[in-house]
């Protein structure tokens, strides 16, 4: 299994995803206690009985104006689109209570004590909610995004990448215990860019002597390397592998 690399976007006010990475938009509560009418409760079309009391044909049509394939059991009320088509469902829903809590829906006193309530990987933020295709239109425009415009993480390279058993050859103390910082879950400091950009530079300059071969399967890294350094160089932020 290969190596990611990234950094830590949110030591910078100017991260686009800053705001809603740091804004809990909803957290699961096994047993909600005095939350219980706090919690979400997810509205599911049983289709099987809507088929039987409207026709396959027409339930088909419902299905086909909102885009969703007929072979599924049941679905969220929300995916149906059209406000009519909702109202001819009705008949056939079924309220689940999902232990999860909006918390737009607490008051603003109480949402500290959800949030605590709740074990943080049963927290939700506004980012994770956002749509892939809005999440990429954010990144493409963020500064911190350092992987091409597509995010401020990226891929250092297979497991079998050449780089860090090249760096100790050449005595370059970081990329060669790059796999050891991943495991310790080391978090560089910004001021750490330098030595690695120094790093990727005498990869560069050396590397050639080892192949063509070679310098073409370290390019992507190095040059990804290069980016991150050079981001977290100029927004202050630190920098790690996992």
């Amino acid at each position: 299994m290969g190596l990611n690399m990234a950094i830590t976007e949110l030591d910078s006010d100017k991260a686009l995803c800053k705001t809603k990475k740091m804004t809990v938009a909803k957290v699961y509560l096994p047993n909600p206690g005095q939350w219980e009418p706090l919690v979400e409760i997810e509205k599911k079309v049983e289709l099987k009985k809507a088929a039987e009391k409207l026709g396959r044909a027409k339930l088909d049509e419902i299905l086909k104006r909102s885009k969703i394939r007929s072979e599924v059991d049941e679905l969220s009320l929300e995916k149906i689109k059209d406000p009519a088509d909702q109202k001819t469902l009705m008949p056939f829903v079924k309220e689940i209570k999902t232990g999860w809590i909006l918390m737009e829906k607490v008051p603003e006193a109480k949402r500290r004590d959800i949030v605590t309530a709740a074990r943080k990987d049963d927290s939700v933020t506004e980012w994770d909610l956002v749509e892939f295709d809005d999440m990429y239109a954010t990144c493409a425009k963020c500064g911190l995004s350092w992987d091409n415009k597509k995010g401020c993480v990226g891929n250092f390279g297979p497991a079998g990448s050449p780089v860090p058993e090249l760096a100790k050859k050449y005595g370059l103390s970081m990329l060669a215990k790059v796999n050891e910082l991943a495991e310790k879950k080391t978090v560089l400091a910004p001021k750490d860019a330098d030595e690695l950009l120094k790093e990727v530079k005498v990869i560069r300059e050396k590397s050639p002597a080892e192949g063509k071969l070679t310098v073409r399967r370290i390019e992507g890294t190095l040059n990804r390397l290069e980016a991150m350094a050079k981001c977290a160089k100029e927004y202050n932020v630190g920098f790690y592998f996992f």
